[in-house]
């Protein structure tokens, strides 16, 4: 019998980082990488690629969508929504890490 483990969700306050370990390179404002890890190629749209760029250094979704809206005309929840989507892509792929950090009391 194995152990099953929960994923975690991506909320607020979790602090999402792009992996250092993989090769990219920006193309017309659209950016095009390879995953050593995986052996795959990836592409991403420019929205895509903005949140890349974002993703260079450690921040909380709240704060990474606030950015988007501030760049882009998109209405907070559907913002939240697609950027989530996008992020548990990223995840899945090992793109990405994240981590929630519980509020202190």
């Amino acid at each position: 019998m194995g152990i099953f483990t929960a994923k975690k969700e991506i909320g607020p306050d979790t602090v999402l980082q792009r992996r250092n370990d993989l090769l990219f390179n920006e193309i017309d404002g659209e950016m095009v990488m390879l995953s050593i890890h995986n052996g795959e190629y990836y592409g991403m749209d420019k929205v895509g690629s903005r949140i890349w760029k974002i993703l260079s250094e450690p921040i909380k979704l709240s704060c990474l969508v606030d950015k988007l809206i501030l760049e882009y005309e998109i209405n907070r929840d559907q913002c939240l929504i697609d950027t989530v989507n996008f992020l548990e892509k990223l995840h899945d792929k090992a793109l990405i890490f994240y981590e929630t950090i519980p509020d202190k009391q």
